[in-house]
């Protein structure tokens, strides 16, 4: 039994020897406790005159792991907590008891900033929706704080929907065991109206996001390194003039193996042309035929070796520049995973931008909406000719695919006849017309080499040309 405040802190030092005191007096005590580095939280107990009939006073100390909510949430329960043992002396003990499990408990400790935002933001969307006429349905968030469970359901204008869970990892930002690398907020769809191919390639993004902010990038950086279309080849621009560096690999190794023989293959043949007879100078050595067909030989082997540097040459700068797109601004010495960034913020708001607002998206070529209204119109488009029995039911189905949302390397969506007729006819490699983007657009189902586009364009117009003359003729 406690009998003076050293007694207490001894008995805190027994009991919780994992929580860390920086400074002990009959007046104060001032300790922290962490689970993991980002869910430390440093307290102070005041201890009045009168102690312990007055109970201690309780001040939570701010930092990023504990905002103002916290702040107040914490002082409010532990200061309960040592009133109501006023008078007695394990007021220490029983506050720090509540503090280890409330750190020990609550998965949303080091992500409590970003969950007060992210519910904010959401029931500011619901708000605003309960004023539009064509939302049935709010978007609503609901939380379990000993799971570290996120449930949201994102409510899309019309009928459109996306309903999914949030698991927080125990060592948010990052993870407690190598096996779940990537995923300190482990996001599962758990249903929707979007079709399977838009919800799959979007989802699976803002995974990528979360893994890519665990390695260390920034919110910008990671949303830009998860894009699933690629860089077109060339997209890199002036940088494809550079000189190519020559990696030293196998296939190298190879190719200079080759050299050396293919030179003394070239030195045996010039030979036989310069080669002269023994005492006269002036007589060759071989007849003219042969020394003929030595240098048709040398001219051969020089224009095929020609052919293969520029091909080996232009494979390597294409690789190149391939790398330099994977790898662009991204340090794997910074992103290995040591520096995690929070991205539960983050990923909310990316499903916020790109998934519940994808049904207010217009096309940029036409202007009109990407999306039917009605979620079965959508589904319709992305049917299969399987599923149909006659030609006029597949007949229908081949022109309503023609209007199918589809998203380019700029991150904007498109219907698919309008971004066609942008890709394969002038001008040629435009920039993206949406506000504010400005960047080429691109998909890998048109060729991303222009020159390619032009040729396929002229050879279009003159198949027209001569259909036209040959309608004339007729």
């Amino acid at each position: 039994m406690c009998e003076s405040v050293a007694d207490e802190i001894k008995e805190l030092q027994k009991n919780f020897p994992q929580v860390s005191i920086q400074s002990a007096t009959d007046s104060f005590l001032t300790a922290s406790y962490e689970r993991t580095p980002s869910t430390r939280i440093k307290i102070t107990l005041t201890f009045p005159d009168g102690y312990p009939t007055h109970a201690a006073i309780i001040l939570v100390s701010a930092s990023d792991v504990v905002p103002a909510g916290l702040k107040k949430k914490l002082e409010r329960e532990l200061g309960k907590t040592a009133s109501d043992l006023a008078g007695q002396y394990n007021q220490v003990n029983d506050v720090f008891r509540r503090l280890v499990d409330f750190v020990n408990t609550n998965r949303f400790v080091p992500c409590w900033r970003e969950l007060k935002q992210c519910v904010d933001l959401v029931n500011n969307d619901s708000t605003a929706g309960n004023g539009n006429k064509t939302k049935k349905k709010s978007s609503s968030i609901a939380i379990n704080e000993l799971e570290g469970k996120i449930k949201l359901r994102l409510q899309s204008a019309g009928e459109f929907y996306y309903s999914c869970s949030i698991v927080i990892d125990e060592n948010y930002p990052s993870t407690k065991t190598h096996m779940d690398y990537g995923k300190p907020c482990h996001l599962k769809m758990e249903s929707t109206n979007f079709p399977p191919k838009i919800e799959s390639m979007l989802t699976t993004q803002a995974q990528e996001l979360v893994r890519r902010m665990q390695d260390g990038m920034t919110p910008d950086d990671a949303l830009k390194m998860s894009n699933p279309i690629r860089a077109p080849k060339g997209y890199l621009g002036d940088e494809s003039k550079e000189p190519t560096k020559v990696r030293l690999t196998q296939e190298t190794l190879k190719g200079l193996k080759r050299d050396t023989e293919t030179l003394k293959e070239v030195r045996d043949l010039r030979q036989v042309d310069a080669e002269s007879k023994q005492g006269n100078a002036t007589i060759k050595a071989h007849a003219a035929k042969e020394r003929k067909n030595a240098r048709r030989a040398i001219k051969k082997i020089t224009a095929s070796e020609i052919a293969k540097d520029t091909s080996a040459e232009e494979r390597e700068k294409q690789w190149q520049l391939e790398e330099k797109a994977r790898l662009a601004g991204y340090n794997i010495s910074d992103f290995d995973g040591s520096h995690p960034q929070p991205s539960l913020l983050s990923l909310v708001i990316f499903l916020m931008e790109k998934i519940q607002r994808l049904p207010e998206e217009t096309c940029p070529v036409c202007t009109k909406a990407v999306l039917p209204t009605n979620p079965k119109d959508l589904k319709f488009l992305y049917t299969n000719a399987s599923d149909f029995k006659t030609e006029r039911e597949k007949k229908a189905r081949k022109v309503a695919r023609l209007k199918r949302p589809i998203r380019t390397f700029c991150g904007h969506w498109y219907h698919y006849n309008c971004l066609d007729i942008f890709m394969t006819e002038p001008p040629f490699g435009a920039e993206c017309k949406a506000e504010g983007c400005g960047r080429r657009v691109y998909h890998p189902d048109w060729p991303g080499d222009m020159k390619e586009l032009e040729r396929a364009w002229a050879n279009r117009q003159a198949r027209a040309r001569e259909i036209e003359d040959a309608a004339m003729f007729l």
